[in-house]
């Protein structure tokens, strides 16, 4: 699978049920959420992330803030309660439309379709905080692997990287059928199945080597701790990243 049909699905999906895509909640499928509850739901995520920074004593600048598969921006404005600039992007046109009708923060939140595999886009060492969740793990670990190191090559010295993915699946007969996903056979048999209907593709990476990612990165990690916005039937981890001041060069 690449990049352009990835893109093809999540616009399928800003078509179709955008907040549901977003966070997919029992019953809440075929545009049942209302947008004030959806959106407090952001609120209620970013308060938590930022209670859990004070308690790691970590200090980002309150200045500028990258939400990484914004969707349709539920968290890119909550962390506009906590910076003065953010930036969300996503890989879907039709998702980021609704964003920016839905913008709560015109001067303060910017919206960016980002259709390739870095995030050219930004300069180096960008912003003092990148928050990224239930968005790398719709990507193929190949596209996952390139986002990170990009999301940590944004992040300013003394910055702090928070990200959330799986590592696996937690029934076996899952774990076996990873090899075939995300090959042509999965696309062709989903094809078969779906039809031109959207799919919730689920991929991880194991967390030993998304931990050695981090180090290779010349970056530290804080901490890391189960989190399970992810689908149930997966082990999912949210890592807390910090980019030393004096970060050594990738290798």
């Amino acid at each position: 699978m690449d990049l352009k049909a990835v893109q093809e699905n999540w616009n399928r999906f800003g078509k179709t049920d955008p907040f549901w895509a977003v966070l997919a909640w029992p019953g809440m499928e075929e545009g049942r959420w209302e947008v004030d509850a959806f959106f407090a739901t952001g609120r209620e995520e970013i308060a938590e992330v930022m209670a859990l920074i004070e308690q790691l004593q970590l200090q980002p600048a309150p200045i500028k803030a990258l939400d990484f598969g914004c969707g349709v921006g539920r968290l890119t404005q909550a962390l506009a309660d906590y910076f003065q600039e953010v930036h969300g992007v996503d890989i879907s046109e039709s998702m980021l439309a609704l964003a920016r009708e839905l913008n709560q923060h015109a001067d303060r939140c910017h919206y960016h379709l980002n259709p390739r595999d870095d995030l050219s886009l930004f300069p180096d060492n960008e912003f003092d905080f990148v928050y990224s969740t239930i968005t790398l793990q719709h990507m193929p670990p190949r596209y996952a692997r390139s986002y990170l190191r990009e999301l940590m090559r944004v992040c300013k010295p003394g910055g702090v990287l928070i990200f959330q993915i799986p590592s696996r699946p937690k029934h076996p007969v899952q774990r076996a059928l990873r090899p075939l996903k995300p090959t042509r056979l999965w696309r062709w048999y989903q094809k078969l199945r779906y039809g031109d209907q959207p799919v919730m593709n689920m991929y991880g990476i194991p967390k030993e080597n998304v931990m050695h990612l981090i180090e290779q990165q010349g970056c530290h990690l804080v901490h890391v701790e189960p989190d399970q916005r992810a689908d149930q039937a997966w082990e999912s981890y949210r890592y807390v990243v910090e980019k030393p001041l004096t970060s050594p060069k990738p290798r």
